[in-house]
């Protein structure tokens, strides 16, 4: 798959694959009011994910795009997989910054651990990068993983991006709409299906479709624990329609003793179940 053919297949506004093991900056301390938004689930024919009402999405077998209304302030990740050559998150960071927004300035960069990868491990960084987005001051952060072997590298990349004037209160929030991204049709994402590779060398399709069946599974396992106790969200859900919410700690009414329902204040939701 050609570059020109992968970011056609995302729109390019911005990509979209959710990893867990990828984690968010937490580096800067959050303002001391918060005003974080409600999280509503999502399911998608390939990915499930949380994000504000009213943002609007769009999902592709490679990842999804998620907009707030204007554009200027979105999460976007996704994965390419099996392209021919080597490449670093660096490399891979700026040819995409060229496609994406060229403005894009790196300001930060850290080295994250490795994680377990399809042939070889995920090498992975962070960046925080600075530049203007439609005449707007904007601030960014991306994270890359690269997975190298046999003259084929798979990449992600997840973004989060505001406003500089409200990047310190949006990057409280902005990574857990990020890390609420899960794959559930591991099989064709990233057209894994359409993949064909060599037969005479380990490298076939199959340890990408496992890779990522297993991280959705292990996602179902820790991604409710991930939001409650990392990014300070605790999914809920609505007792009479079975509606979930990612409902931020702060939305906590110590008056009622719960989470007020946003379509009926005057009642509670409830805790939902694990895995949901």
């Amino acid at each position: 798959m050609t570059l020109r053919i992968f970011c056609a297949a995302l729109g390019c506004s911005a990509m979209l694959l959710a990893s867990a093991a990828f984690s968010a900056d937490s580096s800067t301390s959050p303002p001391k009011a918060l005003n974080r938004p409600v999280l509503e689930p999502h399911q998608g024919q390939y990915f499930r994910w949380s994000a504000p009402k009213a943002w609007a999405m769009q999902e592709t077998t490679n990842g999804v795009d998620l907009l707030a209304p204007g554009g200027t302030t979105f999460v976007s990740s996704a994965l390419l997989a099996g392209g021919f050559g080597d490449m670093t998150p660096q490399q891979f960071l700026a040819m995409m910054m060229r496609q994406v927004n060229p403005s894009m300035q790196v300001t930060n960069a850290r080295r994250l651990k490795d994680q377990p990868g399809i042939m070889s491990p995920w090498r992975t960084e962070e960046y925080e990068l600075a530049g203007t987005f439609k005449g707007v001051p904007v601030r960014m952060n991306a994270t890359v993983g690269v997975s190298s072997a046999y003259g084929r590298y798979w990449a992600t990349m997840t973004l989060y991006q505001s406003p500089a004037a409200t990047w310190p209160q949006d990057r409280t929030w902005l990574p857990a709409v990020a890390q609420s991204i899960a794959v559930t049709n591991p099989r064709q994402v990233a057209g894994a299906d359409r993949v064909m590779l060599p037969r005479n060398n380990p490298l076939d399709n199959s340890g990408l479709i496992e890779s990522w069946r297993q991280k959705g599974l292990s996602e179902d396992r820790i991604s409710q624990a991930r939001r409650e106790t990392t990014m300070g969200y605790e999914r809920m859900q609505d007792p009479s329609t079975g509606r979930n919410y990612d409902m931020p700690y702060e939305k906590y009414d110590a008056s009622a003793g719960g989470y007020r329902n946003p379509m009926r204040p005057d009642e509670l939701l409830r805790k939902a179940p694990t895995g949901e």
